[in-house]
C-alpha cells in the first residue's frame, strides 16, 4: 500500500501544491473548531462566575471562530474538487496517449473495454485518493490529536471514553439544485463521449496511425477533457454554495442556542445539565477517529487501482517520429523474413524465409487458409510487427527506402477488416483519411468503391452513421470504409478481406474497379478470390 501511495505522489508533480493547501485548510478547519469549543467554555465560566463581565468580544470571537470554518471548509472543497478533476484529466490522457501509440507484441492484446475501465474507474479511484483521502486523513489525524489533548485537559476519562466508544454514523443529505441535475446530465454526457472516443480510437488506433491521425485523436480527446473539467467545476461550485448555506444554517443554529445556554445560565434558566448534554454533541474526537476508520477501505481500492494504472504504464510504445512520405510510387519488398508470435507457446513461424516484392503500382491478392499469416503480412508491412529474422523495406520509384516503423507508416492506407466505421457521418469518416477532400473527390471515391448508394441518401455525405457502422448494412459499410482508404494520401492500399460482406455482383464490380483505377496506389489485399492481379498464397 505504501508503495502505491508513493507511486501515487511521484505521479502529482502538477497538483501538489493544492494537495498541500487542502490538507492545511483542513487543519485550519480543526483551529477554528477548537477555538469554538474554547471560545464556548469561556463564555460559560465568565457567565457563571462573573455575571457582570462583558461579553462582547466574547461573541465576536465565537463569530469569526464559525465563519474561519465555513470559509475553510468550503475552500478546501473546491481546492480537492479541482485538484481531482486536473489530476484524473492529466493522468488520463497521458494512458489514453501511451495506448493509442502502443506496440503490438503478440495475439493477446489488452481488451479495450478493460482498458477503458482502467482509465476511468480505475483513475478516478487513484484520483480521489490523491486529492481527497491522503490530505483528509492529514487533516483529520492532527484534529484527532488536537482534540484529544483538549478533552484530556478537561477529564481524561471522557476523552478515553469518546475514543473507545463510537458513535453511529449520520448520513448527511445533500442538496441539489435544479441547475445542479442539469450540470450533472451534461458531465455524464460528456463522459459518455469521452469513453466514446477511447472505445473507438482504441479500436482503430491502425488506421487512425496510417491516416495521420493519432496526433489529432489526442489533441481532441484532451479538448472534450476540457469541456468535462469545466462542467464539473460548476456543478461542484453550485454544489459547495448549496452546501454552505446548509452548513451556515445549522453553525448559526448552533451558535444561537449555544448563546442562549450561556445567557440562560446567568438566568438560571438553563440547567448545567443542559449544558453538558449539548456540549457533549461537539463530538470533536469521534468524527475524526470516524473519518480514519472510513478512509481505509479507500485506501485498499486504491493500491489495486495504481497497480492495474501501472500495468497500462508499462506497455511498450512505439517511437515518436516525424511522418516520412516516399516521394513517387511506393512498393513493399520481403527478403527471407520469418516471423513468429512472442506468445505462441509452440513457437510456430507464422511467416518463413518469404521473399516477394510488391511493386509499385501492382495488385496483388493474398490468398491461404485461416491463420496462415494473412494479416500478418500486412501488419509486418506497416511496421506494427518486426520480422525476427529477415528485412521488410519500402522504396519508392524515386530512389527512396526506408524501413517500415511510424514515421513510414502515412505511406500506407489501411482497410481492416470488417466494420470499421466511426460514429459520426459519412462526410466526417470519409475526411478522416482526407480533411481537405472535396465533395467531388468524396463522390469519386464512393463511386470507385461501389459506395455511390451514399448520394442517393436523402441527407447525401451528411447521412448519419451510429457507433461501428450502425444504420448501414455490413457490406455497405465496408465499401464506404474502402473509399476512406482510397481518398487517403497513402501510396500503398491496403485491404483486408475487403469483400467479405459483398454479393458476388458487387464483388466483381469492386474489384474490377480497384484493379483498373486504383490511382496509381499500389495494391495489397487479403482475400479468398484467385485470379485477381498477381496472387501470392501462404500457409499451402
Amino acid at each position: 500500500m505504501l508503495k502505491s501511495l508513493r507511486w501515487l505522489w511521484g505521479e502529482s508533480k502538477g497538483v501538489r501544491g493544492r494537495i498541500a493547501a487542502t490538507a492545511l485548510l483542513g487543519c485550519a478547519t480543526t483551529g477554528a473548531a477548537l477555538l469554538f469549543v474554547w471560545v464556548t467554555k469561556t463564555i460559560v465560566d465568565t457567565a457563571v462566575r462573573s455575571p457582570e463581565s462583558p461579553l462582547g468580544w466574547l461573541i465576536a470571537l465565537l463569530v469569526g471562530s464559525l465563519l474561519l470554518q465555513l470559509g475553510s471548509t468550503t475552500l478546501a472543497g473546491r481546492l480537492e474538487a479541482e485538484c481531482i478533476t486536473r489530476f484524473s484529466n492529466t493522468l488520463r490522457g497521458r494512458l489514453f496517449s501511451r495506448l493509442m501509440r502502443a506496440r503490438r507484441g503478440g495475439r493477446s492484446q489488452m481488451h479495450t473495454g478493460d482498458a477503458v475501465s482502467r482509465l476511468t474507474g480505475d483513475v478516478g479511484t487513484a484520483s480521489t485518493t490523491l486529492a481527497s483521502t491522503l490530505p483528509g486523513m492529514a487533516s483529520t489525524a492532527v484534529k484527532l490529536i488536537a482534540a484529544f489533548i483538549f478533552m484530556a485537559t478537561l477529564d481524561v476519562r471522557m476523552a478515553l471514553c469518546l475514543v473507545v466508544i463510537m458513535p453511529l454514523a449520520l448520513l448527511a443529505s445533500k442538496i441539489y439544485l435544479k441547475k445542479t441535475r442539469r450540470l450533472t446530465r451534461e458531465i455524464r454526457e460528456a463522459e459518455s463521449r469521452l469513453q466514446q472516443q477511447m472505445q473507438e480510437d482504441l479500436q482503430h488506433r491502425l488506421m487512425m496511425s496510417t491516416m495521420g491521425r493519432t496526433d489529432a485523436s489526442v489533441e481532441s480527446f484532451r479538448e472534450r477533457q476540457r469541456r468535462f473539467f469545466t462542467l464539473t467545476m460548476r456543478r461542484n461550485d453550485i454544489s459547495l454554495f448549496s452546501g454552505g448555506m446548509v452548513s451556515a444554517g445549522f453553525m448559526a443554529g448552533y451558535a444561537v442556542a449555544f448563546l442562549w445556554c450561556a445567557f440562560g445560565l446567568r438566568s438560571g434558566a438553563v440547567s448545567f445539565g443542559m449544558m453538558t448534554a449539548f456540549l457533549q454533541l461537539v463530538s470533536q474526537v469521534q468524527r475524526p477517529v470516524v473519518d480514519l476508520a472510513r478512509r481505509v477501505p479507500a485506501l485498499v481500492a486504491a493500491s489495486v487501482s495504481v497497480e492495474r494504472l501501472q500495468t497500462l504504464f508499462a506497455l511498450p510504445v512505439e517511437a515518436d517520429e516525424a511522418p516520412r512520405r516516399l516521394k513517387g510510387g511506393v512498393g513493399v519488398r520481403f527478403e527471407g523474413v520469418c516471423f513468429a508470435y512472442p506468445d505462441d507457446t509452440e513457437g510456430r513461424s507464422v511467416v518463413s524465409d518469404m521473399t516477394r516484392d510488391f511493386a509499385p503500382g501492382s495488385l496483388t491478392s493474398i490468398g491461404g487458409p485461416t491463420g496462415a499469416g494473412k494479416t500478418t503480412l500486412l501488419m509486418l508491412m506497416t511496421g506494427l510487427l518486426t520480422p525476427d529474422k529477415g528485412r521488410v523495406t519500402l522504396y519508392s520509384t524515386e530512389g527512396e527506402e526506408a524501413v517500415p516503423s511510424p514515421a513510414t507508416r502515412c505511406n500506407f492506407a489501411y482497410v481492416p477488416q470488417g466494420n470499421s466505421l466511426m460514429s459520426g457521418t459519412v462526410r466526417e469518416n470519409l475526411l478522416m483519411a482526407a480533411p481537405g477532400a472535396s465533395d467531388a473527390e468524396m463522390e469519386k471515391a464512393l463511386r470507385l468503391a461501389c459506395a455511390d448508394f451514399v448520394l442517393a441518401l436523402p441527407e447525401g455525405l451528411d447521412s448519419p452513421c451510429g457507433e461501428r457502422g450502425a444504420g448501414f448494412s455490413e457490406g455497405e459499410a465496408q465499401r464506404i470504409a474502402i473509399a476512406r482508404g482510397l481518398l487517403a494520401p497513402g501510396q500503398v492500399l491496403l485491404l483486408d478481406e475487403p469483400t467479405s460482406a459483398l454479393d458476388s455482383a458487387t464483388e466483381t464490380r469492386l474489384l474490377a474497379n480497384l484493379s483498373e483505377s486504383s490511382g496509381g496506389k499500389t495494391v495489397v489485399m487479403v482475400t479468398h478470390r484467385s485470379g485477381l492481379g498477381q496472387t501470392l498464397r501462404v500457409g499451402s
